[in-house]
């Protein structure tokens, strides 16, 4: 398939919490987060993989509302970061990595690429919609996480 990939500039938050507790609460998937209309569900385990279907609800166009449904592969690389892997969903591609860092405070980034079906035409759309959508979407997750965490911590 034909597209042109799109980099979406690495997100970052400071969680006041230990490495190993962030990395267990953002692989644990069926877990929800008050703030965020989203839910996770485990297909299927290959040794360090998963295939996780992912289901959210997002704003689009018009004011309406819409659940994406993804089915991604999730390497974690204990207590490092997390690979993501679009292999169901709507773009042509997409692949996202959550590194964590700890010096006294956990530090998480985000990274991505993502391809648009259509070429010309899906760049461009991605680039004006997509990309600040995403943009907004991880820092309200991370914003979320973060909330989540430090309450019990």
């Amino acid at each position: 398939m034909w597209f042109i990939p799109i980099r979406i500039l690495p997100i970052e938050v400071q969680i006041d919490a230990n490495r190993g507790k962030v990395f267990q609460f953002i692989t644990t998937f069926g877990a929800s987060l008050s703030d965020v209309e989203a839910s996770s569900e485990v297909l299927s385990r290959e040794e360090n993989r998963l295939l996780v279907e992912y289901k959210t609800l997002t704003s689009v166009p018009f004011r309406r509302q819409k659940i994406f449904r993804t089915v991604e592969r999730v390497i974690p690389h204990e207590p490092e970061s997390v690979d993501f892997e679009e292999v169901e969903g709507p773009f042509a591609m997409r692949r996202e990595r959550i590194i964590l860092q700890e010096e006294g405070k956990t530090y998480l980034q985000y990274e991505a690429d993502l391809g648009m079906k259509g070429w010309i035409l899906g760049w461009l759309l991605g680039v004006l919609f997509v990309r600040p959508k995403s943009k907004h979407a991880v820092q309200e997750h991370f914003r979320a996480i973060k909330e989540t965490i430090e309450k019990t911590n």
